[in-house]
């Protein structure tokens, strides 16, 4: 009987490795991934823009000439990004000529005005109106070049050479290069980097467990709800047919978190080159993309928090589904666990920037939280190991092996309870069943 297990296991795992939806779920996953962390910057890339023509109406009569002299970019086209058009009023005709730039706008015929006040120095305000402002990387643009020309007319005003400060502050900028203190030495290392590799681990634990834990409940409710589970359980114990489903879906998420895994060796060897393909030049991205380390202990620390936190998390689950008796029952039930992993997962961007607290310490011991948490703090930290790390590795498998003993009992007679409504309170009363 003892080999039957792996019939479970088998059937569980080749049933579903064989379908369309998981192998096009596994070859999709990993570009899931990338459209989810860098498809802003892609798209952006293939996106074109086209040449916007704005009406600047300067009132100063000091800004129009500067503020273009400082947009001269160009479209890869060779257009300008932006042409500026200058519109000289009379401050007595400037709500008549407004209405009919409003009209020129709506219509397409310009994308939209900028209103310099004659009291610009002073009240450092400029109307923008246009068909649509979301891009704030443009608006960003001419902030900053109108923000520029205020304060050298400032400077300017006060007796100072805005072009001789402005030299002063360039050979002044300090550029901090971050190196991490190990045993053997210093290991250069950027915060960027570590975080969001850290950030994109840990969603992809994340997901597994929460896709497959909810996969899990309802392969019980599906047996449940069928009677399968009457005629599986007269040649096998309740919790080999646990064990068995656990272990074979395990598999299947270990499978696609394989396949990530070699996609972001990949990426850390080739996404710099990926990236300028594309026509992403931006610096501060392909510098984080260089710098990104994902090493063979973070990767091994991966799979053990994966099988780890799937299996304390797929019991859950499964308790969940044997309580139940319908999916919509399930979904209700489900919602405190989706709660406690996206809570720990929530904690993920404080515990990475703080790894080292006893704060950080001991939300990480937590078993809730530990495969998420732990793994953050370790991810952050490597090539060096945060404190708890080898101690949560044994507290987490003895909480797993101790909470899989308590959901084989509420399994073993949850599972043959039918029409029954669930209640939480009858489901502790099972842990004391002999």
């Amino acid at each position: 009987m003892k080999w039957k297990i792996f019939a479970i296991i088998k059937r569980e795992f080749i049933t579903r490795a064989k379908t369309k939806g998981f192998i096009i779920g596994t070859l999709l996953f990993p570009l899931l991934l990338i459209f989810i962390f860098a498809g802003i910057f892609i798209f952006s890339a293939l996106v074109k823009p086209s040449s916007r023509t704005y009406y600047v109406i300067d009132q100063t009569g000091i800004v129009y000439n500067e503020f273009v002299r400082m947009l001269p970019d160009t479209l890869k086209n060779g257009d300008l990004k932006y042409r500026f058009i200058d519109k000289t009023i009379a401050p007595e005709e400037l709500d008549a000529r407004l209405a009919e730039f409003q009209k020129q706008v709506f219509n397409k015929e310009i994308y939209g005005y900028l209103v310099i006040p004659a009291d610009l120095l002073e009240s450092r305000e400029v109307r923008f109106s246009a068909r649509n402002v979301s891009d704030f990387d443009e608006l960003s643009e001419f902030e900053r070049a109108l923000s520029r020309i205020v304060t050298n007319h400032r400077l300017e005003q006060m007796g100072l050479s805005a072009s001789e400060i402005r030299e002063q502050f360039d050979q002044g900028h300090v550029n901090l290069v971050s190196s991490q203190v190990t045993a053997t030495g210093e290991v250069q290392k950027s915060a960027g980097a570590s975080f969001i590799l850290t950030y994109i681990l840990a969603y992809i634990l994340l997901i597994l467990t929460m896709v497959y834990g909810q996969i899990l409940m309802r392969s019980v409710i599906e047996e449940k709800s069928q009677r399968i589970t009457e005629t599986i359980l007269s040649s096998i114990s309740p919790m080999q047919l646990l064990g068995g489903k656990i272990i074979g879906i395990c598999l299947l998420g270990m499978t696609q978190l394989f396949i990530v895994g070699l996609m972001l060796l990949a990426l850390v060897a080739y996404g710099e080159t990926l990236l300028v393909g594309f026509g992403v030049n931006i610096g501060e991205l392909l510098e984080i993309m260089r710098e990104i380390n994902f090493s063979a202990t973070i990767f091994g620390f991966m799979l053990y928090y994966f099988i780890i936190g799937f299996v304390f998390f797929a019991g859950l689950f499964a308790a969940v589904g044997a309580i139940v008796n319908s999916e919509d029952e399930g979904q209700q039930f489900q919602m405190p666990l989706i709660i406690i992993i996206m809570i720990g997962y929530f904690m993920v961007f404080t515990v990475t920037k703080n790894p080292d607290t006893s704060s950080a310490f001991w939300i990480s011991m937590i078993p809730f939280y530990t495969p998420l948490l732990m793994f953050a703090r370790i991810a952050v930290s490597d090539p060096v190991l945060p404190s708890g790390a080898y101690l949560s590795i044994f507290t987490m498998l003895g909480f797993t092996a101790l909470t899989i003993w308590i959901i084989s009992r509420i399994y073993r007679v949850g599972i043959l309870m039918y029409g029954k409504k669930p209640s939480l309170k009858e489901a502790v009363r099972w842990i004391r069943y002999k």
